[in-house]
């Protein structure tokens, strides 16, 4: 019997609202990193050996940071028309297993990849799916097996924004193994 476990290793803090323009999206800054611990219910002791990597993904929403209400999208004006998503980008991570800046192996989701339309104040909730290849017909859904929400983080206006940061050396040292992400130097 297996538990799982999520800790955020990197926090998201800022972003520059992208507006509606696919040309203009900015990233959330720093990126999302979540690290997934695999647990003997019965033992207590991290299990490795047991992470289901080819059926684990880890999907992220947009909650507004006081109410915690799904903002991923923007209502639409008109009852009848399609809401507009508020969250872009890639929000759904499949796991990497590496070794982090101090040389610990482990289990890794990160996110570099998402953006928000609009300035406010919001956080991310994860939540971690393990599909069971064995239960694949149409119309099945996976439980989610644990959850997390990120600190709250700013989105700003473009002229309010504060600049990027330089990439942690958690980011640099997964990127050296084979994650693909961009580096960033920051605003120094």
């Amino acid at each position: 019997n297996l538990r799982y476990e999520l800790n955020m290793r990197q926090q998201p803090v800022a972003a520059r609202a992208c507006g509606f323009g696919e040309r203009d999206r900015r990233v959330v800054d720093p990126p999302p990193i979540l690290e997934l611990k695999v647990i003997d219910a019965v033992t207590g002791k991290v299990d490795s050996e047991n992470t289901p990597y080819v059926y684990t993904t880890l999907h992220c929403t947009l909650i507004n940071s006081m109410t915690y209400r799904d903002e991923s999208q923007i209502e639409p004006a008109h009852p009848n028309a399609p809401a507009t998503q508020r969250l872009m980008g890639t929000a759904v991570a499949s796991p990497f297993s590496g070794t982090d800046e101090t040389g610990r192996r482990g289990t890794f989701f990160v996110f570099p990849d998402l953006s928000c339309r609009n300035p406010g104040k919001y956080r991310f909730q994860f939540r971690l799916l393990i599909v069971d290849p064995l239960n694949l017909s149409v119309g099945t859904t996976s439980r989610i097996q644990s959850s997390i929400i990120s600190e709250p983080f700013e989105v700003y206006t473009a002229k309010e924004f504060p600049g990027m940061r330089a990439s942690s050396a958690l980011l640099k040292a997964l990127r050296k193994q084979g994650l693909n992400v961009a580096v960033k130097k920051g605003r120094e």
